[in-house]
């Protein structure tokens, strides 16, 4: 098993809005198809931070590195709760 974390940030009138951790992971599960080896999600949240640690039996973490990254982006870009939040990106991506 493979864990790779993502994490996001808000812009805008987000930053001043602390999400439920529990929302956030039943969006990204709502969006998760099941071929993409997801098993576990853990959220942590703060005002105007959100972190996904993702854990799959994907073949390698990057694999689930480039899974997770897509599903955010996905919820950021799709899911109303989620508006003014961005995936931030570490300067190996």
């Amino acid at each position: 098993m493979y864990m790779a974390s993502v994490a996001l940030a808000a812009s805008g009138e987000a930053q001043h809005r602390e999400l439920d951790p529990n929302l956030v992971v039943d969006l990204l599960w709502a969006l998760a198809e099941p071929g993409l080896g997801i098993e576990h999600m853990r959220v942590t949240t703060g005002p105007g931070h959100i972190e996904v640690v993702f854990f799959s039996a994907a073949p390698d973490a990057q694999s689930v590195a480039v899974t997770g990254i897509h599903l955010c982006e996905t919820a950021t870009s799709s899911a109303p709760q989620l508006r003014g939040w961005y995936v931030v990106r570490s300067s190996g991506e």
